[in-house]
């Protein structure tokens, strides 16, 4: 039996699992954004040192940053790229891994890239897991919009 059909057939996950595979990847978020920072933070740095950027006096990088369209989209934009990656290539984050859930199609395969965009901005920041609490079989909003689904995988 192949992979994909060996996942079609695993229990949809529950609230509980869902909510802490997302305080997991929050923390991952968090991470990235501080990361997209250092490198915005670099980047004014040496556009400041090269003479391509001249701020106002005591204008500090960070107040510079804050301000910057660009700055925004890298921040969000690399999260948004860390979700949809994993997803669409591996089916897991790393919280998913930790808490042994995958986000598939009903057929057990890996989601489109469609997918995971339609997903990630249905999912209201993780407020869409919610509806898990009032369906029986433990459908999320995202899960539906996406047409995937969020299972639990077996133990090793």
């Amino acid at each position: 039996m192949s992979e994909n059909q060996s996942t079609a057939t695993l229990p949809s996950a529950g609230f509980f699992r869902r909510l802490a595979a997302y305080i997991y990847d929050a923390l991952m978020a968090i991470a990235i954004g501080m990361v997209a920072t250092m490198l915005g933070l670099a980047m004014v740095a040496l556009a400041t040192t090269l003479g391509w950027l001249v701020l106002d006096e005591g204008v500090e990088h960070s107040s510079y940053l804050v301000s910057q369209i660009w700055f925004q989209g890298l921040i969000w934009g690399s999260i948004i790229l860390f979700y949809i990656w994993f997803w669409c290539n591996l089916g897991q984050t790393i919280g998913m891994r930790a808490w042994r859930l995958r986000v598939q199609n009903k057929d057990g395969s890996n989601i489109s890239y469609t997918q995971a965009l339609i997903r990630l901005f249905t999912s209201a920041l993780g407020a869409g897991n919610l509806m898990v609490l009032v369906t029986k079989d433990n459908t999320a909003f995202q899960d539906i919009w996406g047409r995937c689904q969020v299972v639990v995988l077996p133990k090793k």
